[in-house]
């Protein structure tokens, strides 16, 4: 895996389900948590999908093999089986 990309993969993946963790949290509150902790969680969401999208390109995939991180942690766990090519 090559070094660049794997170092903005784990910043972004751990920064992104952190939010996600703490936007759900949030957005149960109530109608005023749901409209702060929503976006949250949004943005968590973003953060995670671009740290999988580094994590395939990393690994020698296409970016778009990214998009698995729309599975939250499933898709995750999917890249991670997936073999490295720059081996």
């Amino acid at each position: 895996m090559l070094a660049e990309p794997k170092s903005k993969t784990m910043t972004f993946v751990l920064v992104g389900i952190i939010l996600q963790i703490v936007g759900g949290i949030i957005a149960k509150a109530g109608l005023l948590g749901w409209l702060l902790g929503g976006p949250i969680a949004l943005l968590g969401s973003l953060l995670l999908l671009m740290g999988c999208c580094f994590y395939a390109k990393a690994k020698g995939y296409f970016w778009w093999f990214g998009l698995l991180g729309l599975l939250s942690l499933l898709g995750l766990l999917v890249l991670y089986l997936l073999p490295d090519r720059h081996k």
